[in-house]
């Protein structure tokens, strides 16, 4: 008899701690899911450039070096080879409807398991987040100018094709120490690179597998303090296909550097040459912040109107008319029984 009860008892405590437990989660997902939901609405297009930024560098040949961070929390090594399971990490992107869907709890809790985890990883980890705002023309131009930057570049950007389609501010969580001495720099970059830079910052890759373009004036991180210099290194490339900022996109970042870290390089490698005056070189990743990043987009080309060729026509109406007498002579023709 004793033994029954405490065998009843045994049972009675595991159920009442497995529904505290049902009820505890239940609660924290809850709680997890509105602050996701606060944090997309608070952020729609920061939202959709991390994921533009995560997908592009996922879909690219070159995802298993440049995409860093993985979200290997979500996503643990194939157990097979002990590799990253990107394709993995691909369903679960292509399973996010447009970020302006999720703009709703339905929409979140109607997410698949991974891609909600994939969500949250990429948009609430205290130690990685990173927010970016949409921001006008003129409030760039403004805060440029509180900065001191050099301005004329703007009115290239505003009279032609070399106009950002969208500007994004990086907000930062943390106060950060201003530079004794800075400068306004730019840095052009290939889209598929751009999760990597958001996360982990600018880095030197002179030298390495990842060096992309050459270092004629020594090893570190090239920025320029021209407009259009850097914008001639951006490349336009597909990136997700539900993004709001279209489906093939450019990236220019607009930098703060800290101008005692920059190197000062007289010559470099073989024969005279020397480090431009628009360039900088940056010794290390700690001397380079990002402000801004300004997407440029392919237009969609308008519907071409129908233009009629009149000799076409001739020809066309000539063809029926052929046909038209071929088949009344045929008609005609008497038939034998």
């Amino acid at each position: 008899s004793a033994l029954n009860f405490f065998r009843i008892l045994y049972i009675y405590t595991r159920l009442v701690r497995g529904c505290v437990f049902t009820v505890v989660s239940a609660f924290m997902s809850s709680n997890s899911l509105q602050e996701l939901l606060a944090e997309v609405k608070a952020y729609p297009d920061g939202t959709d450039l991390l994921i533009t930024a995560l997908y592009t560098a996922v879909d690219h040949f070159r995802r298993g070096s440049i995409c860093t961070p993985f979200p290997s929390e979500v996503f643990p090594p194939v157990t097979t080879t002990g590799n990253k399971d990107f394709p993995a990490v691909k369903r679960a992107l292509d399973a996010l409807p447009p970020v302006h869907v999720l703009l709703s709890d339905e929409a979140l809790a109607k997410l698949p398991p991974q891609a909600l985890d994939l969500l949250k990883w990429l948009l609430l980890n205290p130690a990685r987040q990173r927010r970016f705002a949409r921001m006008s023309l003129e409030d760039l131009i403004r805060q440029l100018r509180e900065r001191g930057g050099d301005l004329a570049w703007l009115h290239q950007a505003l009279s032609g094709q070399k106009a950002p389609s969208y500007i994004l501010q990086a907000q930062t969580t943390n106060a950060q120490a201003s530079f004794t001495r800075s400068a306004i720099a730019y840095h052009g970059t290939r889209m598929e690179n751009l999760h990597s830079i958001i996360h982990t910052g600018l880095r030197s890759m002179s030298g390495t597998r990842l060096q992309r373009n050459g270092a004629n004036f020594g090893s570190g991180i090239y920025l320029s303090t021209r407009y259009d210099t850097a914008l001639s290194f951006c490349e336009p490339y597909a990136t997700w296909h539900r993004s709001r900022f279209g489906t093939k996109q450019r990236a220019l970042l607009v930098c703060e550097v800290d101008m005692e870290k920059c190197k000062h390089v007289e010559e470099a490698g073989s024969g005279d040459a020397q480090i431009p005056e628009t360039y900088l070189l940056v010794s290390s990743s700690d001397g380079v912040r990002l402000l801004y990043v300004l997407l440029y987009c392919d237009a969609r080309h308008p519907p071409r109107s129908l233009r009629i060729n009149p000799c076409t026509v001739i020809i066309v109406l000539y063809i029926v008319f052929l046909l038209g007498k071929a088949l009344i002579e045929m008609l005609k023709r008497p038939r034998y029984y």
